[in-house]
């Protein structure tokens, strides 16, 4: 009983994933390195965190995976959605129905 309840509170007081910092090709640093770690996100869209970018690692069945990388205030509204690479490519979709594509608006249509 002793024994159960100590686990239970370890894996209540254990966060779920980490932060990682990444350092390289598919590998990033906690208070340990992971190397060729799966990053993983919404189907249809393929994603590799760049260089000194933060992710969250978790432990699933693949082993040590990155579920999404911790995002900067881009100043978006609730609802609202950026694409964006590290070279500067956006794609934005505003919540008024508009979208800029690169700083080019694309109004959105009237019905």
């Amino acid at each position: 009983m002793w024994l159960t309840e100590k686990m239970r509170n370890l894996a209540k007081s254990s966060p779920a994933g980490k932060v990682a910092d990444v350092i390289g090709d598919e590998s990033l640093q906690t208070d340990s390195e992971y190397r060729n770690v799966a990053q993983v996100g919404p189907w249809g869209i393929l994603w590799k965190a760049p260089m000194s970018a933060q992710t969250i690692l978790v432990d699933t069945n693949l082993g040590k995976t990155s579920i999404g990388a911790v995002q900067t205030e881009k100043n978006l509204e609730p609802g609202e959605l950026l694409l964006f690479s590290q070279g500067g490519a956006q794609i934005y979709l505003k919540n008024n129905g508009e979208i800029v594509l690169n700083g080019q608006v694309f109004a959105a249509k009237k019905e």
